[in-house]
């Protein structure tokens, strides 16, 4: 694992080593938004320090914003850019669907990059992640799986962020999914679901698949733009009808 036992002769406070090991992991990238905790008696074995230690360390991370209780028991990292991004742009998106058309110019600059830095430095478990994500979207649409279609189609787009090694560009990536996956849902919707669309669609996102897969940066570029130009004028043609 990315943990590392912590010396027992260190001057500072076992849990502020064990904090500042734990921020620095996510600092680097190591450790992305989503990413579970080891369970406390693990953590504590691969950290080498006491439970009541570890504990101490984990609730201020927790008080600071970087970790979050999970649903499921432990702690997960937290998406750091999501309480300044995601709330307010959403609570707009929602009220106004007119600024979907920004979210949409924003998400081209952010997904262009994204694409080329993931084919440019995505790890073999990177990519094995991208495979999955995009396996589960594919799935989805064969069968218009409309409750689980835009959740998986920001996830494949977050799978490929998460891949650039850009810790700055993942989060922002993940602080503004609660505006990606919502802006999903309102152009699925506006397509009605269409089989042929949907096709589409899903061709335009195996062409970003596979360039990513073969590592080829400039085509994985091309192939997001065409997806996100193709996606600005299924609205720009819905506002034409208002």
């Amino acid at each position: 694992m990315h943990f590392r036992p912590i010396q027992s002769f260190t001057r500072k406070r076992l849990s502020d080593v064990v904090a500042d090991q734990i921020k620095q992991l996510i600092s680097d990238g190591v450790l992305m938004p989503g990413d579970r905790l080891p369970a406390e008696r693990d953590l504590a074995t691969q950290l080498a320090v006491s439970r009541p230690s570890l504990r101490e360390a984990l609730i201020r991370l927790e008080s600071d914003g970087y970790i979050a209780t999970s649903g499921r028991g432990g702690f997960t990292v937290v998406e750091l850019t999501a309480p300044l991004i995601s709330g307010p742009l959403a609570e707009l998106l929602l009220q106004n669907p007119r600024t979907s058309a920004d979210i949409l110019e924003l998400r081209q600059g952010l997904e262009s990059i994204s694409t080329v830095y993931a084919a440019e430095r995505a790890t073999a478990a990177d990519l094995r992640k991208i495979r999955a994500a995009f396996e589960a979207l594919k799935a989805a649409s064969r069968s218009q799986d409309r409750d689980n279609l835009a959740e998986l189609d920001a996830a494949f787009h977050l799978a490929i962020a998460d891949s650039t090694h850009n810790i700055a560009l993942a989060h922002v990536m993940h602080g503004i999914h609660t505006l990606i996956r919502e802006g999903m849902r309102q152009y699925h919707r506006l397509i009605d679901y269409d089989e042929a669309m949907e096709k589409q669609l899903m061709s335009q996102h195996q062409a970003i698949y596979d360039a990513v897969m073969a590592r080829d940066a400039q085509k994985a570029r091309k192939a997001a733009e065409r997806h996100l130009a193709f996606v600005r004028e299924i609205y720009q043609e819905d506002a034409a009808k208002l």
